[in-house]
């Protein structure tokens, strides 16, 4: 069963609001609200089961370790997995590939503009209009729930913001027809950051799980109006929020949140890996002799003349490129072990250099920087080593809007944490986009930052700096279960020392020496 694997705090919330129909469960990011809402599905027997998502996820297959599919695999029925992507015959006919009986064990995972039919318009009191018409697919879905116990699952239900939207009427209507062929039919909202534009982007979610409301009353009760002139009442924007408390009184008669700890027990640190592929500078870098092709294109890439040796049987040669990733410049060559280790990790992060200059040979880490925290809005404390990823990431957080506080040597700027700290809860619940920008031997001591609890590890730290730097935010007054994003390359360094730190040991040179050494032998007998 999927709910034997979950922790005892998960099972609390299934066991808590089983008898519950709808429901929102909006647990932060990492905290597995994929698997928590299959269990309530498992709970109640479902076995038709319609998954609405983003389409990154959709597209995830079920050997993706957390996707849905790969959790469906060990709930306690055994389902027929479709997506959007193979729920058609090739000829494009409105028909599945298998055809769906009432009786079978079915999951659709289907993304939001997979939902409905594009394009369409219609003439309703003389103005043409968009028109809603379900996809065929889903169609089909909703025909072989009747009779049979439905589970529906909102993935990323921010994304519905407005109630005459044709994406959230597609919802309606999916919930409408279900309910009028099977009274069995259960609503799931999934999202780790229930609104991102402000308090009014939860209107249409709560009206989704049951509020009975309409938007004028959420309005005069928690927004308050702009007064433009030329502008009618109902046009004002909202230039602020009121009755905050009341407000996430009302969310919690209708949505599970990460504060109800009156509820559950939340488990006191989750860590999230970011593993990005080994980048072929570090191949370079780290290896003696490669194969002439391999060398010979950098070569020609980078338009550097250079007779390569002739290469023996094995037709691997001496590698130009190897301690010195910039060759033939000798800038940052590495002639002793300690420069050569610095160096290494250096350019596993994807550069080399210094705070005077340096030269960013790879930017995959900082991509997937950029991508975490433009899709998980928030506040955070960011760990890095080398002053050039300071420049950088601070970059990216400037250019996504985030407000930067600066931790490292001389620069120790707290004052969007301070003015934070200074706040309401309610307040706190609308100030986001806040970073600490922290660096490990600078603030892995003497910071607290417990009012954050989202912490990135950007590159591979010390665990001297690691043990220290992890409890900046895992300290007495916090109240939330803290997050860590940890990044690293799938490289045999940045391997090495994540096994180092999960042993409570540190990494030196020496044993970079010695990993160096064993990596050269496989190398050679490969």
């Amino acid at each position: 069963m999927l709910y034997d694997k979950l922790f005892d705090w998960q099972k609390l919330i299934i066991d808590k609001f089983q008898n519950r129909k709808k429901l929102g469960v909006w647990l932060d990011c990492g905290l597995g609200k994929s698997p928590i809402s299959l269990a309530f599905a498992e709970r109640h027997s479902c076995n038709k089961i319609l998954i609405v998502s983003i389409d990154k996820k959709v597209r995830e297959t079920e050997d993706v370790d957390g996707s849905f599919f790969w959790w469906a695999k060990s709930m306690s029925k055994q389902y027929n997995l479709y997506s959007k992507q193979f729920s058609f015959i090739s000829e494009g006919a409105k028909k599945w590939q298998i055809t769906l009986q009432q009786n079978s064990n079915d999951i659709y995972l289907v993304n939001y503009e997979s939902l409905y039919e594009h394009g369409l318009t219609e003439i309703v009191m003389g103005k043409k209009v968009k028109k809603l018409q379900l996809k065929g697919n889903v169609e089909e879905f909703i025909k072989s729930c009747k009779g049979q116990r439905v589970c529906v699952i909102i993935d990323e239900s921010h994304k519905i913001k407005e109630l005459d939207s044709l994406q959230t009427k597609a919802i309606q209507r999916i919930m409408r027809n279900l309910s009028m062929i099977t009274p069995d039919v259960y609503l799931y909202l999934l999202t780790g950051t229930p609104f991102t534009q402000g308090f009014i982007d939860l209107y249409s979610q709560l009206k989704l799980l049951g509020w009975e409301g309409n938007k004028s009353l959420f309005v005069d009760a928690f927004c308050v109006k702009g007064d433009i002139p030329g502008l009618l009442g109902w046009q004002q924007p909202i230039v602020a929020y009121k009755n905050v408390d009341k407000l996430y009184d009302l969310v919690h008669q209708f949505a599970l949140t990460i504060k109800s700890t009156d509820v559950i027990k939340l488990p006191s640190q989750v860590f999230q890996y970011h593993v990005l592929d080994q980048s072929k500078e570090m191949i370079l870098y780290t290896a003696e002799k490669l194969k002439n092709s391999y060398i010979q294109v950098e070569l020609n890439k980078r338009g550097t003349k250079y007779q390569l040796d002739e290469a023996p049987r094995d037709g691997k040669v001496n590698n130009p490129y190897y301690r010195n990733i910039a060759f033939p410049d000798e800038q940052w060559l590495a002639e002793t072990i300690s420069t050569f280790w610095m160096r290494a990790r250096q350019l596993s992060i994807g550069f080399q250099g210094n705070a005077e200059y340096a030269v960013w040979f790879n930017r995959n880490r900082l991509d997937k920087l950029k991508e975490l925290l433009e899709d998980n809005p928030d506040n955070y404390v960011l760990f890095y080593n080398y002053t050039p990823e300071l420049l950088e990431i601070y970059d990216v957080c400037e250019k996504l809007g985030y407000n930067i506080d600066v931790y490292c040597g001389e620069m120790k700027s707290e004052i969007f944490y301070n003015k934070y700290a200074k706040q309401s809860e309610g307040e706190r619940l609308v100030n986001k986009k806040n970073i600490i920008i922290a660096n490990y031997a600078s603030g892995s001591t003497g910071a607290n930052w417990q009012l954050y609890n989202k912490c990135i590890l950007f590159s591979v730290p010390l665990f001297k700096d690691y043990e220290q730097g992890i409890k900046r935010v895992h300290r007495i007054g916090q109240k939330e279960t803290v997050i860590y994003h940890v990044f690293y390359e799938n490289n045999w360094l940045d391997h090495n020392m994540m096994e180092s730190l999960k042993e409570s040991k540190e990494y030196n040179k020496e044993l970079f020496e010695a990993d160096l050494k064993r990596i050269q032998q496989l190398l050679e007998n490969s």
